[in-house]
């Protein structure tokens, strides 16, 4: 039996041959209308069958040979995305204008301390457990949000990154061939090479002394331009989630700052590199207090990180200044307020008197180098604080007018298995928001390519002095703030005795593929000078030993 196609083709040959025979035989001309016009809806008819069997031969094709060329995509269908999922999934569309990432990172910190009642003696917990979200939209928006979970082991829970950034192309081809940079929202300030490197990817377990002078992460705005060897960014920046309390005392207003850093890398290839760098910051507190902004009133505070090595702040838990020493004057570090009572209340619930801090600025100076698998970093930064030395006096709180205070940090890091440092920083292209700090090691021989991982020992040495002056030496100020009178104890207030301390650390670290990291740190207490609220820590030299499992994707 004939299938349709076949039966409708040989109709239509059949209706031309008999066309021909009636031409010739001379068939009538009503006949021969007749038959052309069937001949033409034959034709229809087959024209239309040829296309439902193209169609259908299409469709079969598809089904049985997915992947041949041969198949046709559908008129609607969505545009060709790239996905991964090689240390975190990512998601990017084929034109680049879209992609985000879900990532994350885990620190699972143990160890274990001698003497010195002011750090834990042991500890163990998740330092960090953060997940991120991160992505681009219409090829110039940029957006991240950071979110840590961990309270453990002097974590603090909450927001980290969380911004939206703009960036594109408004400078000369011939000053940067790199988009400029707006960001909003919360994140690092510009300032210090240490504290902006990724926590996933410091040298040593803890940072240095010399991130307590700095700001961290803050809610604001900031502009960055650069390119590959050079970068500036600068913004204006206000409150921080990581802040004690975010809220100024009622009727009052938040501080702020305004800061810039600036960095040059004159050489920067695979195995060498050079980098330098200065920061500035300025602070006006406003109606802030020690309460409400601990990092700047408090100096020394580190009321971010809670560094354990930071012995003289008992691990990052209280201040490395005296209790007492809120340098906005502010009552038991609370509030600027004072209630009133009486016929005050007919004009205000309350009185705000003046602080004692006018403003602050911290200034710092960054370099490192790298040579093959040898890497040296240093870092300087002083805080310098005016204060009206009146109010001072009248609320009794010490360091008169001016207060300055300082830390620094040296460490050195040699890779055993040839890597090098210098092939892990990252310039304003590659990394825009923390332009001139160091990212992933490029492990040469990872562990699941049957290679041993990459193998780094490290040294540092840091300090920080919290001493400012006074009239008295400092024997004297212990045992007035201890037992002395009234006199004595105002001699003492001349000056802040915050402290002094000077660590020397070592570290191991193993990094057996990208993504996971094992960590050793022993710190032990070179110098230590107590201050004025803790004296029985004079001479002690603790030791501290840390280790860290870290996995981030």
């Amino acid at each position: 039996m004939l299938g349709g196609g076949e039966a409708h083709g040989w109709r239509s040959g059949g209706a031309i041959v008999t066309l021909a025979l009636a031409a010739a035989l001379g068939a009538p001309g009503p006949a021969l209308a007749d038959t052309a016009s069937e001949i033409r809806a034959l034709k229809a008819e087959l024209k239309r069958l040829e296309a439902r069997l193209d169609s259908r031969s299409v469709t079969h094709e598809a089904t049985t040979h997915p992947n041949s060329t041969k198949a046709a995509p559908a008129a609607n269908a969505p545009p060709p995305v790239f996905v991964s999922f090689k240390n975190g999934l990512f998601v990017e569309s084929e034109d680049k204008s879209f992609d985000f990432k879900i990532g994350g990172r885990i620190h699972m910190d143990g160890g274990f301390a001698s003497s010195a009642d002011t750090i834990r003696r042991s500890n163990a917990g998740f330092r960090r457990a953060e997940l991120e979200v991160a992505g681009r939209a219409y090829g110039n928006w940029i957006y991240r949000f950071q979110y840590d979970f961990a309270t453990a082991a002097g974590g603090v829970a909450g927001i980290r990154d969380a911004y939206l950034a703009y960036r594109a192309k408004l400078l000369p081809g011939w000053i940067s061939a790199q988009p400029v940079s707006l960001q909003i929202g919360n994140f690092h300030e510009p300032f210090g090479r240490e504290v902006l490197d990724g926590d996933k990817h410091m040298t040593f377990i803890e940072r240095g002394l010399a991130a307590n002078l700095g700001p961290a992460r803050h809610i604001g705005a900031a502009v960055g331009v650069g390119d590959e060897s050079w970068a500036l960014k600068g913004g204006i920046f206000s409150t921080s989630p990581q802040d004690t309390a975010t809220a100024p005392p009622p009727g009052g207003a938040q501080y702020w700052d305004a800061s810039a850093r600036a960095i040059y890398a004159p050489v920067h290839e695979e195995d060498a590199l050079v980098h330098l760098g200065a920061a500035f910051v300025y602070h006006r507190p406003n109606s802030s207090t020690g309460a409400t902004d601990a990092t700047n009133l408090t100096p020394g505070a580190s009321g971010f990180e809670r560094e354990l090595t930071g012995i003289l702040g008992a691990g990052g838990a209280t201040v490395r200044v005296p209790a007492a020493q809120d340098l906005s004057c502010a009552a038991s570090a609370a509030t600027l307020n004072v209630a009133t009572t009486g016929a005050g209340q007919l004009v205000a619930p309350f009185v705000q008197r003046p602080s004692c801090l006018k403003y602050s600025y911290n200034y710092g100076f960054e370099a490192a180098a790298a040579y093959g698998p040898v890497s040296v970093t240093a870092e300087y930064v002083g805080a310098q604080y005016e204060r009206d030395a009146l109010l001072a006096f009248l609320y009794a709180n010490g360091g008169g007018s001016r207060l300055h205070y300082s830390a620094y940090q040296i460490a050195a890091s040699l890779f055993l298995t040839g890597e090098s440092r210098a092939a892990s920083y990252d310039g304003y292209d590659k990394n825009w928001s923390s332009p001139g700090t160091f990212g992933d090691v490029r492990i040469k021989n990872p562990l699941n390519k049957g290679g041993y991982g990459a193998f780094e020992v490290a040294a540092r040495y840091d300090g920080i002095d919290l001493n400012n002056g006074g009239v008295a030496p400092a024997s004297f100020v212990y045992l007035a703030t201890a037992t002395g009178s009234a006199a004595q104890k105002a001699i003492a207030n001349t000056a802040t005795l915050g402290g002094r301390q000077e660590n020397l650390t070592v570290a191991l670290n193993w990094y057996p593929v990208r993504g996971v990291r094992f960590q050793a740190n022993w710190t032990r207490a070179m110098t230590l000078i107590a201050p004025s609220d803790r004296p029985f820590l004079n001479g002690d030299h603790p030791s501290l030993f840390l280790a860290r499992a870290q996995v981030f994707w």
